[in-house]
C-alpha cells in the first residue's frame, strides 16, 4: 500500500511537470499610450494574458504584442520578425 503523502507528492511533481513543458518565452513589444514609447521585453510564462496584466500593474497603461514566441526549451534567438520602414 502506498503512503498517501507519497501519492500526493507524486501528483504534484507531474502537475509541475506539464505546467513547466507548456511554458514559453515570448518577445512582447509595450506601447505606452501616454507618449507613445515603445520598449520590447521578453516574458517566459505559461499563461501571457495573466502575466501581461501583472506586468501592467502599477504602470502606465499601454498595449502590448506579441512579436515572436518559443517553447522554454527551444535554444533559438527570439527575433522581432516585422519589417523595418527604409
Amino acid at each position: 500500500m502506498m503512503d498517501l503523502g507519497i501519492i500526493l507528492i507524486k501528483d504534484r511533481g507531474q502537475q509541475m511537470e506539464s505546467r513547466i513543458s507548456k511554458r514559453k518565452t515570448y518577445l512582447v513589444e509595450i506601447m505606452y499610450y501616454e507618449n507613445h514609447n515603445t520598449e520590447v521585453t521578453t516574458i517566459t510564462t505559461d499563461n501571457i494574458n495573466w502575466s501581461m496584466s501583472e506586468y501592467q500593474r502599477n504602470r502606465k497603461a499601454f498595449q502590448w504584442e506579441i512579436l515572436d514566441w518559443k517553447q522554454e526549451i527551444d535554444e533559438r534567438k527570439l527575433q522581432d520578425q516585422r519589417e523595418i520602414d527604409a
